[in-house]
């Protein structure tokens, strides 16, 4: 058999044969399957108008939904006829793509399969188009779809829109009188907060997160807003949240002002106030010096992002990595107005130079605020967005008249608008940014070796008492027997024994807290037992005294029936404040235990103990899990808190505690707030020291026996630290005086 040349042979038609030609048609059912299969889903539709907004060169997308109806309109550039012609109304052209970028402002264009008419057959039957082009004297262009003929009319060519051309009359989004405005009718899909959330998740990396100036026209490149309205408020708020997103999962915020007016001394060092804030942290704060300042006023917030692992709010590493990519950077604002030239692509802060060249210590910082290696954590480009707000106009005046026409180092904006002068003004404000990122790569760093501690693993005992043992073995020649015997014997004893009463150790710090805090609930529970004792003896009492059977005695019978309830049910919840240590497995089993279900129970457990208090945990998150532990740690943990938060409040007027958590990246925080005495901040360290109490107790609560030993807080910290978690007081939010935190970092 001969080789196959690997060439494909050109069918031929028999030269005695007639061959007539037909073309293949396609059904306008198609249109309904091509939506279902390409779109899919609710949102992602709705989503792809806004991006053909976005490629239209709009600035301001508006959607409306209504009850039967969706809009959604933009200012972009519009259509003209031959637009709509041989663009809109042709499914799948490829046009976008050639294309590549949109025609007035140069975006990279979102869509590319010509599929956006699709997404509208799958939202809606009706459609009604409005669209004016951006060119002069451009007439309205109206068109209507029925899409439900449209799939009917049997072949997609016979399918039809009916469109007309009017006198230009619509007002687009910013009062613009071009864009486009589509009006969807007969909806296929009910709205739900949900699915709009969903949309938000789909489109918010088109907006940039900093404010755009409008009459800077390469500046109108990045603006692009998205508005959504309706008659629900709470769901308009959950889209907007979502659609700001980004700006909330940060993993340390640096905000920080120029404080006090620059003194016509040439000579004048001018003092910048800083707060650093890792998410989920307190805030550190710092003030640094400027010298030689010839700025008036200038102020700065820079987020930093780690974007590694599940990000909060659904949003997506490599999403948010391209949106980083083209909006990070520290921007620059002049009195509100962008100025185009401070972003992402200048590095005007050196910050890539720095990187390049492989700097590990800080030009700019004292030698007390360095760390080793801190500079390999300043942050780059692509992890950080900023903005930075001065007023060239108000810095100009702040310059005595007659300095103004010799001196040029008052900060000042370029011929071409677009930046600023470099002077030394502008190296102030330079170093103003530079010096807090530097301070930032530094606390960095000793935040990731203060972790790198904690994990670093200690040497076992054994290992310790081996090395010993290695040491006599090598010996053992220069060594009598008998002794190298009892030495060898001795040592091995020793790292049994040290074995034993570590893991005892262990184990009976994991108990402790749960044991302690019993024999602090004990004096109540003897305390109530005590007076529920004191009531039955009032009954028998009462009993004794019962000769007859009249209306009189059954009243009585009655009244003692109801009392002797009231006393079983104060009886059980006091028995209650033991449950955790009664069960065998709620002291042994650990797991990871919903932190709102845990504390709801033993809100439950100490219900005796609480009553007059409004406690709410309505801001606690159903979802977020505490570390592993048994239940009876963790009923140790919250009872000690609630107590001395239930304490603190009893001689207030407004007794109230609020228990909520936070998350941000792999932190997680629980923080129980209440409007009692409140602490100081400075020394409540001392708190969790042992026998250290704060709060004078009233009579009454002294009375009961709740409390007030010194020992609470210090359980709580002993139990806390066992499990991975850190335990401190922080500043409060309003309406509250005192602030306990809980906080530990989930593994990746």
């Amino acid at each position: 058999m001969a080789a196959s040349s690997g060439r494909k042979r050109k069918a031929r038609k028999p030269d005695h044969e007639v061959w007539n030609e037909i073309h293949f048609t396609v059904a306008s059912a198609l249109l309904s399957e091509l939506g279902e299969r390409l779109v899919g889903k609710a949102h992602i539709a709705l989503a792809e108008l806004v991006k053909n907004s976005y490629d239209a060169d709009a600035t301001r997308v508006v959607i409306s939904i209504e009850n039967d109806g969706i809009q959604v309109a933009d200012n972009g550039h519009g259509m003209r006829f031959e637009e709509f012609e041989h663009f809109w109304m042709r499914v799948g052209t490829a046009h976008k793509q050639e294309q590549r970028l949109s025609r007035k402002l140069g975006r990279p264009m979102t869509g590319s399969k010509g599929v956006g008419r699709l997404a509208v057959q799958f939202l809606a039957s009706e459609l009604e188009l409005h669209t004016v082009a951006d060119a002069p004297s451009s007439p309205e262009l109206v068109a209507r779809v029925n899409w439900n003929e449209a799939v009917d009319a049997g072949e997609l060519t016979e399918a039809v829109a009916h469109y007309n051309t009017v006198t230009a009359s619509t007002i687009f989004p910013e009062g613009k009188r071009h864009g486009t405005l589509i009006s969807l009718a007969e909806l296929k899909q009910d709205w739900t907060a949900a699915d709009l959330v969903n949309l938000a998740r789909e489109i918010w990396w088109l907006q940039p997160p900093f404010r755009t100036n409008p009459h800077t026209g390469s500046d109108a490149r990045h603006s692009f807003t998205v508005e959504l309205k309706g008659p629900d408020e709470n769901v308009i708020r959950e889209f907007t949240t979502q659609m700001e997103a980004i700006q909330d999962i940060w993993h340390a915020r640096l905000v920080g002002e120029l404080v006090g007016p620059r003194s016509k001394a040439s000579n004048e060092i001018g003092t910048v106030r800083l707060s650093l804030e890792f998410a989920g942290e307190q805030a550190i704060t710092m003030e640094y010096r400027v010298p030689n300042c010839r700025l008036n006023s200038a102020d700065f917030e820079i987020r930093v992002y780690h974007l590694a692992n599940r990000q909060p709010y659904g949003i997506k590493v490599d999403k948010a990595r391209d949106y980083l990519n083209q909006f990070g950077g520290v921007h620059v604002y002049d009195a509100g107005f962008h100025l185009p030239f401070y972003g992402q692509n200048t590095d005007w802060l050196r910050i890539e130079t720095d990187h390049s060249h492989r700097l590990s210590r800080s030009k700019l910082l004292p030698a007390e605020l360095q760390v080793t290696d801190g500079l390999s954590f300043l942050p780059t480009q692509t992890r950080i967005v900023g903005v930075v707000n001065v007023n060239t106009s108000a810095e100009r005046e702040a310059v005595p008249r007659k300095e103004n026409g010799r001196h040029k180092d008052y900060l000042q904006i370029s011929v071409t608008r677009d930046r600023l002068v470099d002077n030394e003004a502008f190296q102030n404000l330079v170093y103003i940014a530079r010096w807090a990122l530097d301070f930032y790569a530094m606390q960095e760093a000793r935040r990731q070796l203060e972790e790198a501690e904690k994990l670093r693993p200690i040497e076992p005992i054994r290992d310790k008492f081996e090395r010993v043992e290695d040491v006599i073995q090598k010996y053992q020649d220069d060594i009598p027997k008998p002794v190298y015997v009892a030495l060898r014997n001795n040592v091995r004893n020793a790292i049994e024994a040290t074995e034993s009463e570590a893991e005892l150790t262990i184990r009976r710090i994991g108990l402790l807290g749960s044991l302690a805090t019993a024999g602090i609930s004990a004096l109540a529970y003897q305390h109530e037992i005590r007076k529920q004792l004191r009531t039955v003896e009032e009954v028998v009492q009462e009993l004794q005294v019962i000769s007859s059977h009249n209306r009189t005695i059954h009243s009585q019978l009655t009244e003692i029936s109801m009392r002797l309830s009231v006393w079983l049910t104060r009886a059980r919840a006091t028995y209650a404040l033991f449950a955790p240590l009664m069960d065998e497995e709620n002291r042994s089993a650990q797991e990871r235990f919903k932190a709102r279900v845990l504390v709801d129970q033993v809100l439950d457990q100490m219900g005796i103990l609480i009553r007059g208090v409004n406690v709410d945990t309505s801001e606690l998150d159903t979802l977020v899990r505490l570390p592993k532990a048994t239940f009876a740690e963790w009923s140790a943990v919250f009872q000690n808190v609630i107590l001395n938060a239930v304490n603190a409040t009893i001689d207030s007027k407004i007794k109230k505690i609020s228990i909520g958590s936070h998350q941000s990246g792999r932190s997680r925080v629980v923080l129980v707030q209440d409007t009692g005495r409140g602490v100081g901040l400075a020394d409540s360290d001392e708190l969790f020291r042992p026998f250290t109490r704060k709060i004078e107790l009233s009579p009454e609560r002294r009375a009961l026996g709740l409390g007030g030993t010194g020992l609470g807080l210090t359980i709580v910290r002993m139990v806390a630290q066992n499990l991975g978690c850190k335990v401190v007081f922080v500043e409060p939010d309003k309406g509250y005086k005192t602030a306990f935190r809980l906080s530990w970092r989930e593994q990746e």
